[in-house]
Order: structure tokens, then sequence, then C-alpha cells
């Protein structure tokens, strides 16, 4: 059996308001706190970017185009390839005729010039250029079509079961009509996967960029970059029939947000109302940093015939609560009192798990040592930063 230590730092519990507010994953409402009686958009979401943790939610399970946004899954699946060494962002593209004469916002691109991969996936971000992300689409995945198998193949992955894209850019093949569909949650997963994945924003929280080595200048769609402290992505987008869309992301201190507006009624309102959202996140919501990635645990783990080991964490564990909760958070560790070898370094031995009154994390408590023959001490104990030696003959000291 499991060997469970349990230390709490306080006994206070949650506030009505957090319950009201951490509404289960398809909430379609959320606390007055964060939204007027007559919101302004017909969906949103705030999240918290490391682990997905649901700070508000209205409509974020309704089924909506994202527009432009489709672009987001777009260039998370182009700069995975480039991260798997497929292709580089050096790589030259030749513009097509499909690429050069996509409508809608453009960067004008002529057929037949050639630009670097990474320009166009600049493009394609910060100016939300179609031509430019048909371009990508045609040099990653071999051709439009394949390139939206590639997007919808990827989103099923991230768990995204409400989205289909039929397009690379999110233009609709007729005004009155958008062919892609999604929700504020998957949008949320697209967002944090190219967060966790890439680099893609340290174009996106560029105001303006050169592009083509100054021929033209890239001004970013989303407004809030510059003018909202710690923003730096993601996309915007706009149909007549989804009207104003933004995923934005902000990073203070040690906690990143996530904030998804759908159906805003203007241009400045999506930015007004995401702005507002991710302002009252910060105001009150922590992130509590609870253990370090390597940091030894306060428990002990006897392998038979062999060592006595002290796991570590194999990863950082952070919890986003509210202010006023941040000393109601629990550490609970599972991890069983003994074991049979042999052992690997790295190998799990349990479980961490961070809990308040409205959610759990965890993290992996893993063997910071091999073990392999019955030939150490048994109840030596061992730690990630001081191994004892493996030598059968040295005395204990």
């Amino acid at each position: 059996m499991s060997a469970a230590v349990l230390l709490a730092a306080s006994a206070a519990g949650a506030t009505t308001e957090w319950r009201r507010v951490h509404k289960p994953a398809h909430s379609r409402h959320t606390s007055r706190a964060a939204t007027s009686s007559i919101p302004l958009y017909k969906g949103a979401l705030l999240e918290d970017a490391d682990s997905g943790r649901v700070l508000m939610a209205y409509n974020a399970d309704m089924e909506w185009p994202p527009a432009s946004m489709a672009k987001m899954m777009n260039l998370l699946v182009a700069q995975e390839q480039i991260n798997e060494g497929r292709f580089s962002g050096n790589d030259l593209v030749r513009i097509s005729e499909r690429a050069a004469h996509t409508g809608g916002s453009r960067v004008g691109l002529r057929e037949g010039d050639v630009y670097p991969l990474r320009e166009l996936m600049k493009a394609a971000l910060v100016k939300s250029a179609n031509d430019a992300a048909v371009a990508v689409a045609e040099k990653i995945g071999g051709s439009v079509e394949a390139m939206v198998r590639m997007m919808n193949e990827r989103a099923q992955e991230l768990g995204m079961t409400h989205t289909e894209y039929q397009t690379v850019d999110g233009l609709p093949p007729r005004p009155t009509h958008d062919a892609d569909r999604t929700t504020a949650y998957d949008l949320a997963i697209v967002g944090r996967a190219i967060i966790r994945e890439t680099n893609l924003l340290m174009w996106s929280g560029q105001e303006h960029m050169d592009f083509d080595n100054g021929v033209a200048i890239l001004n970013n769609t989303n407004h809030l970059i510059g003018h909202f402290e710690g923003c730096d992505g993601l996309k915007t987008g706009f149909t007549f029939q989804a009207g104003f869309n933004v995923t934005t992301t902000a990073k203070r201190d040690n906690m990143r947000l996530i904030a998804v507006i759908l159906g805003a009624p203007s241009n400045a309102q999506r930015f007004a109302q995401a702005a507002k959202l991710m302002e009252w996140g910060f105001d009150r919501f922590t992130s509590v940093s609870l253990l370090k990635s390597g940091q030894p645990l306060p428990v002990h783990v006897q392998v038979h015939e062999g060592p006595l080991i002290q796991p570590v964490a194999s990863s950082e564990l952070k919890l986003v609560v509210p202010k006023a909760d941040a000393s109601a958070v629990k550490l609970v560790y599972d991890v069983a009192p003994a074991i049979d070898g042999p052992i690997t370094t790295g190998e799990p031995l349990g479980r961490v798990i961070a809990q308040d009154e409205g959610t759990a994390t965890e993290v992996t408590a893993i063997s910071p040592i091999a073990f392999t023959a019955p030939h150490t001490l048994g109840g030596e104990a061992y730690n990630g930063s001081a191994p004892p030696s493996n030598n059968p003959n040295q005395e204990n000291q």
C-alpha cells in the first residue's frame, strides 16, 4: 500500500465567490466580478497557461468560427516540423499562384517570389497575412489540403474535440459562411501548446516587425501588445460571421494567463474585454510555487536488499489560487514505502499532489539514482545532490 504524507499550512477554505468562479470545465457562466450583466462578447475564457486551470468561463464550449485564429494551428504545426528537423526557418519558399491570389489581409506576395520560411511565418502571425499563411501551409504540408489534415490531426492529439479546420487561414469560403469551427476551450489549448512548445511569442510579442529585410513593416493586429503589461501574444481573428475575436496571453511575475474573447461587437471591444479579464485575473489570483524540479521530497522508499532512496520532484510544481487562499494549499505525497529493484535513474516512485478547495495538480516523484544489484548497504539514505557510494567495502561513517 502507498503511504501518504499530508502537510497543510492552513485550514482556511476557499471563499464562496471563488466557488462561483471556478465552475466545472463546461460551465457557461461566471462570476460578476469578471463580467458586466450584459457581456460584450458571445464567449470568453480565462486560464492559467501553465496548468490549464480555468479561472473564468462564459459560453466557453460554444462552437464558434476562429477566423484568422485558425493560423495559430497552422503555425504550431509548422514550428513543430521545424523543431523536429524536417524543415528550417531558412528554407526558401516559392510563392504559388494560389498563395499570391489569396484575399483578405495580405502582405502583398507575388507569384514566383521567394522568401525564407520564417519571414512568411512572421507575416502570418503578426500581420495575419492570409497569403503568407497559404505559402507556409504549402511548404510544410505540400498543399493546403494536406496541411489542413495535419492541423486536424494535431488538434485531435491535443484533445481539441470541438475543433475542425477546413482552411489554413480562417477565411470564409463565402462572406456569409465560415468553414472552420472551434471553442474558447480549444483555442486556449492550442495557445498553451504554442507557449509550451515553440518560440513564436518572440514574434507575436512585437508591436512592429521588419519583413523581408525592411522592405515592409508588419504592424501587429493585437493592439494589446505594447499597451497591456506583460502581453506578448497571441492572435486576432475577424470575419463578418465570427465578429471580433482574440486569443491573448500575458505574464506577470511567475504567472501567465491566457484569455479568449469570441464575438465582440468591435475591434476596440475585443481588446478592452480581454484586458479587463486578464487584469481581473492578475488582481485576484497568484501562482504558488511549491516544489522546484529535482527538489528532494520529505519521504523515503526502501528498495528490497538495496538503499533507502529519497525521491525528488520530476518538475516544478505550481498552483494558481485566489490570493486570499494561498496559505490553504496542501501537498500530499503519495509514494510507496518499499519497492523491489532494480531501479533506474528517473524511475517514477509515486506522485506529489497539490490541492486546494477548488482543484488539484501533481508531479511525479522520481528516483535520483539507479540501483541494479543488491550490493549497497540497506538503510543508507540517498538524495539527488549527494548520492552515496556504491562501494560495498566502504564502512558506514
